[in-house]
């Protein structure tokens, strides 16, 4: 294949799996359901093989499952996944805060000033405004602490993880906790303060967990 028609194709599967995260980010795909060649194709409107690559790229993710008979799936996401996916998020953000607050800048302490203010401006708008204001603080954070491997952890799971926030929401006093987390966790950093800022970030994402897995049960319970 030419250089000039893999670079195309390439362009072409990346914009396609944007398209695949933002309709199960919207909850337009749910949890086990199939993700067929041709109707992703023709919804897309592009050709089988950057279909291809995209539904491969997102089951890295761990977004998609792939079976020998029913083909790419997205994920189920249950109890389990909603325990895993947030205890590692804590085991891995506590080592990035740690290493943010080391790092951090004052240009960069500005912008995290910014995006800890943009959050409490989304929340009010709902949970999708939200959930995409608190992962904006959170690349801001995990960026300046510039460990590669770690974000490739991080990446894992993620639109699963922001999906099930989407549908389910906040639990009762839920959002105006994590404003007050936000506000400890930028002090810690201002501060340079890094044992308090991992302390923090790990207990942000325990907290989380446990609010997405109330509101879990209550659904089940239902």
């Amino acid at each position: 294949m030419p250089a000039t028609v893999a670079a195309m194709t390439a362009t072409t599967a990346m914009r396609v799996a944007a398209e695949l995260r933002r309709r199960i980010l919207a909850g337009e795909l749910a949890p086990g359901q199939r993700l067929k060649i041709d109707e992703v194709a023709d919804a897309c409107g592009v050709s089988h093989m950057p279909v291809r690559d995209a539904l491969r790229q997102l089951e890295g993710e761990g977004v998609l499952e792939s079976s020998p008979h029913r083909g790419a799936v997205v994920k189920g996401v249950d109890e389990r996944f909603v325990r895993d996916f947030y205890d590692l998020r804590a085991a891995v953000e506590g080592m990035l805060a740690e290493r943010c607050a080391a790092a951090i800048r004052a240009p960069e302490l500005a912008g995290l000033e910014s995006a800890v203010e943009a959050f409490e401006t989304a929340a009010s708008a709902g949970a999708e405004a939200a959930v995409a204001a608190n992962r904006g603080l959170h690349d801001m954070v995990n960026a300046v602490a510039d460990n590669r491997e770690a974000l490739a952890v991080l990446d894992r799971g993620r639109v699963l993880g922001d999906a099930l926030r989407v549908r389910f929401g906040y639990g009762a006093g839920r959002v105006e906790a994590i404003v007050r987390e936000h506000r400890a966790l930028l002090r810690a950093i201002s501060r340079r303060d890094a044992a308090r800022a991992g302390d923090i970030a790990r207990a942000h994402c325990r907290r989380a967990r446990d609010d997405l897995l109330a509101k879990l049960a209550g659904t089940v319970r239902r």
